[in-house]
């Protein structure tokens, strides 16, 4: 086994999970699905620092050119040279709802005076319903519906 990355300034952390669930979601209400499978399950301690990632993960599902790091994140930003920068994360397939408040976003921006905002989209991988589209497939509508001044990220 390879090590990965390194935790510099270490601090733990009780995790006060209750509080964390109320801050979150506004509600302790029993049946949230990631509650249940994350948090409620989570030890009793968080722990945190400085992360240096000495080699990044790569899953090999074909979909690794789409996890950038922040310091990838912003080489592109400067590449593309946005000046504004606005996020969109979902779960679900992109439909017209969603593309209307992207279009919109960025005509506000626009207007702003912006000259070249740009779109980090941020699909959800991982805890998502049983029934949602599959990642690989939403990253493949992502791809031939947004417009290539997008950024697309995991």
């Amino acid at each position: 086994m390879s090590c990965l990355l390194l935790l510099c300034s270490v601090e733990i952390y009780k995790h006060n999970k209750e509080e964390r669930i109320a801050r979150t979601w506004g509600t302790t209400a029993p049946g949230l699905p990631y509650v249940e499978e994350v948090i409620t399950r989570a030890g009793n301690w968080l722990i945190g620092g400085d992360l240096e990632v000495l080699k990044p993960i790569k899953y090999n599902d074909g979909l690794d050119d789409y996890r950038l790091s922040p310091k990838q994140l912003r080489e592109e930003f400067d590449k593309r040279e946005a000046d504004a920068v606005f996020a969109f994360q979902l779960r679900n397939p992109v439909h017209n709802g969603h593309a209307l408040l992207m279009n919109d976003t960025r005509k506000r921006l626009l207007e702003m005076g912006y000259k070249n905002p740009i779109l980090l989209l941020h699909p959800l991988g991982g805890f998502t319903k049983v029934d949602d589209v599959p990642l690989d497939v939403r990253m493949e509508q992502h791809s031939k519906v947004i417009p290539r001044l997008t950024v697309m990220l995991m």
